[in-house]
C-alpha cells in the first residue's frame, strides 16, 4: 500500500515539475519526456516492491501454513489415539513399544507427568535403549529438574553403564548440573571425564575443572602416612599438619592431632583454614611438625616438608 501512495506522490511531483507554472506555454501531460520518466519510475518502484515485499514467496508461506495445519491435525489425532493405546496396554502391560509410543504421545501433547510415568514403565521392561533413556531424562528435566534429581542421575548412570565413552552424555550431564546450579555435581562430572581413559581431547574439561577449583574456597586434602612415618609420629605429644602457600609466611591451614589419636589417613579441609574468608590457593606446601605444646609457635620441630601440592588436581597426598 505504501508503494502505491509513494507512486501517486511522485507522479504528482513530476507533473508539477514538468508543467513549470511560470512559463506562458505549459508542457502537455502527453509529452514524451514525461511519459518516459513516469514509465522508468514505475518500473523502478515495481522492482523495489517485488524485491522487498517478498510477494513472490507467497508459496513458501502457504507451505508453512500447511505444515502448521498438518502438525495441529497430527496432535489432535494423537490425543484421540491415547485412550485406545492405554486400553491396549491394560490388556498387554508387557508391550514395550506400546509404552514408548504412549510416552512419546504424552510428550508431544505436553503432558510431561504422564509421559515420564510411561517412560518408566517402558524402561522397567527394557533398560538398554539409550535413546529412550535420554528421552526419559529430558522429560524429567522439563518436568522439574531439582525434584527428580535422584531419578535423573540414576538414569544417567544407566546410560554410562551401557557406554561410558559417549562424551555427549557427559555434556548432557554437565548441562543438567549447571541448570540446577549444583557445582559439586559439575566438578564430579568433570573429574569422571578426565579420569576416563576411553575419552580423548580432555583439555577443555581439565581447564574448566581447574577454574572451578580456583574459584571456590572449599577444599579437602587427604594425607596418607606410610608405616614408617606413622610409627615415628604416634609417639609424639602434638602433631601439626600445616599447609602454606609459600615457604615463608603464615600458614594457610592447620590441623592438630595428639599422637595417641593419630591415624594413617588425615584429612585437612576448609574447616582448618586459619582465616575462613581467605581464598584457597592453587598450590601449597605441606609441613608436618611436632611439639609438646598445643599451639603453633616458632619452636615446632619439623619432621617433613612436601613438594608443591596442586589443590585443584590432587585430593590425596601420600607420604612414604
Amino acid at each position: 500500500m505504501i508503494y502505491i501512495i509513494l507512486m501517486l506522490f511522485l507522479l504528482a511531483y513530476l507533473v508539477f515539475l514538468f508543467r513549470n507554472i511560470g512559463e506562458k506555454k505549459n508542457i502537455l501531460i502527453m509529452d514524451k519526456s514525461i511519459i518516459f520518466s513516469i514509465i522508468i519510475l514505475l518500473i523502478f518502484i515495481t522492482s523495489v516492491f517485488f524485491n522487498t515485499s517478498k510477494i513472490t514467496q507467497h508459496h513458501e508461506y502457504d507451505k508453512i501454513l500447511m505444515k502448521h495445519q498438518e502438525i495441529r491435525t497430527n496432535i489432535s489425532n494423537i490425543k484421540k489415539n491415547i485412550p485406545k493405546l492405554k486400553s491396549k496396554l491394560e490388556k498387554d502391560p508387557a508391550y514395550y513399544q506400546g509404552w514408548v509410543m504412549l510416552a512419546k504421545s504424552y510428550l508431544i501433547t505436553d503432558n510431561l507427568l504422564s509421559s515420564s510415568y510411561a517412560y518408566e514403565k517402558a524402561i522397567s521392561l527394557k533398560s538398554d535403549d539409550k535413546i529412550i533413556l535420554e528421552e526419559y531424562i529430558s522429560s524429567l528435566i522439563n518436568l522439574n529438574p531439582k525434584s527428580y534429581k535422584e531419578k535423573i542421575l540414576k538414569t544417567f548412570n544407566q546410560i554410562l553403564a551401557l557406554d561410558n565413552t559417549d562424551i555427549n552424555i557427559y555434556n548432557m550431564q554437565l548441562n543438567y548440573s549447571i541448570k540446577i546450579n549444583d557445582s559439586s555435581l559439575t566438578r564430579q562430572i568433570l573429574k569422571n571425564i578426565i579420569e576416563n581413559p576411553n575419552i580423548s581431547n580432555k583439555e577443555q574439561y581439565i581447564l574448566a575443572l581447574e577454574e572451578m577449583e580456583i574459584s571456590i574456597d572449599n577444599f579437602e586434602l587427604q594425607i596418607i602416612l606410610s608405616n614408617k612415618i606413622y610409627n615415628k609420629l604416634k609417639d609424639t605429644t602434638n602433631i601439626f599438619f600445616i599447609l602454606k602457600e609459600f615457604s615463608e609466611g603464615p600458614p594457610f591451614a592447620v590441623y592438630r592431632v595428639k599422637g595417641i589419636n593419630l591415624k594413617q589417613k588425615i584429612s585437612i579441609n576448609t574447616n582448618n583454614k586459619m582465616i575462613k574468608d581467605i581464598p584457597t590457593p592453587k598450590k601449597v606446601y605441606l609441613y608436618i611438625k611436632t611439639s609438646f605444646k598445643e599451639t603453633v609457635d616458632a619452636n615446632l620441630t619439623e619432621i617433613y616438608k612436601s613438594d608443591p601440592i596442586n589443590l585443584s588436581k590432587e585430593q590425596q597426598y601420600k607420604i612414604d
